[in-house]
């Protein structure tokens, strides 16, 4: 037992603990800020502040910020964050933080697809054809409901989000093989702030052409919404973010991508007891054949690495 305890890296339980749970209940702060704030603007405030707070942590350690690849990592950020995650922010105003989630838990099958340089390795398992069918049939699932006759008007937005959701899986795991393949030897604090300074430029872009800002003031954001907003930049963004590129460096990618199938089983339970937001058969069904899917995909992965 002791020598059990002795052999594990305290840093790796910590960066997987910050994996699995802080992402786990950012689905709900999302839930909880856009309630009240435009979802891009939410989502760049969010960056902003948690980039910042990264550089300056970077600069006091003199890490010397301006000598890594600022452009590329700012380009990265502005992908990964706008499409691959700031675009959640908008679509949970039509669905709940626990169906969001479960729509997430496809990233292990978007890395997949995007992993073209090992395709051949993948596709010689059965296994990934059948995680690929069955993460394709969990959504169709989870779109049954979201496609009901009840609420006709918003029943349109809500099939478009969820295809949202599952469509920025893809930029995301596409950004993160990017960064995998293609990083320096240049400190992760800085490329995880720079990253995190362009996702804040590119969604504030994008929010002044999509958000609703006619009947927004900042008067009227509440500090139960300043402080998921401060939630997310620090525990999300920055303890959360810059985990996840740890663990990718020093453990398989198969491994690191079981947050994947932790995450929505974290966020459907604090949607149900905080938020209130409901949990229907067919829902957990599919949230059960999602999970399946993933885990198997990452056993495709591990297999492959």
């Amino acid at each position: 037992m002791n020598t059990w305890i002795k052999s594990l890296d305290i840093k790796v339980v910590l960066a997987f603990a910050a994996v699995y749970i802080i992402w786990g209940t950012t689905y709900l702060a999302i839930k909880i800020g856009v309630a009240e704030m435009p979802p891009f603007l939410m989502a760049s405030c969010r960056y902003f502040i948690a980039g910042i707070i990264m550089l300056t942590y970077c600069q006091i350690k003199e890490n010397q910020i301006f000598k890594t690849d600022i452009l590329k990592n700012l380009l990265l950020g502005s992908f990964m964050l706008s499409l691959g995650q700031g675009i959640l922010f908008w679509a949970e105003k039509y669905l709940s933080s626990g169906l969001t989630a479960v729509f997430i838990a496809t990233l292990p099958i978007a890395y997949i697809i995007v992993d073209r340089k090992n395709w051949k390795g993948y596709f010689n398992s059965k296994l990934t054809i059948i995680s690929i069918v069955m993460g394709l049939a969990g959504i169709l699932v989870l779109f049954k409901d979201q496609t009901s006759p009840a609420e006709t008007g918003g029943t349109n937005m809500q099939l478009i989000a969820s295809v949202v959701v599952v469509c920025s899986c893809l930029c995301w795991a596409a950004g993160s093989i990017y960064y995998k393949n293609n990083s320096d030897k240049s400190s992760l604090f800085c490329d995880v702030g720079w990253q995190l300074i362009g996702g804040a430029i590119a969604c504030i872009l994008i929010s002044i052409f999509a958000d609703n800002w006619a009947t927004f003031t900042f008067q009227q954001v509440s500090v139960q919404t300043w402080s998921a907003v401060f939630y997310l930049a620090v525990a999300g963004s920055i303890i959360a973010f810059t985990a996840s590129y740890y663990l990718l460096s020093v453990r398989p990618p198969a491994i690191v991508g079981t947050y994947a199938y932790v995450n929505p089983i974290i966020a459907v339970i604090l949607g149900f007891l905080v938020a209130g937001e409901s949990i229907t058969i067919s829902q957990i069904i599919g949230i059960i054949i999602i999970l399946v899917a993933a885990y198997l995909s990452n056993k495709v992965k591990f297999v492959t690495a």
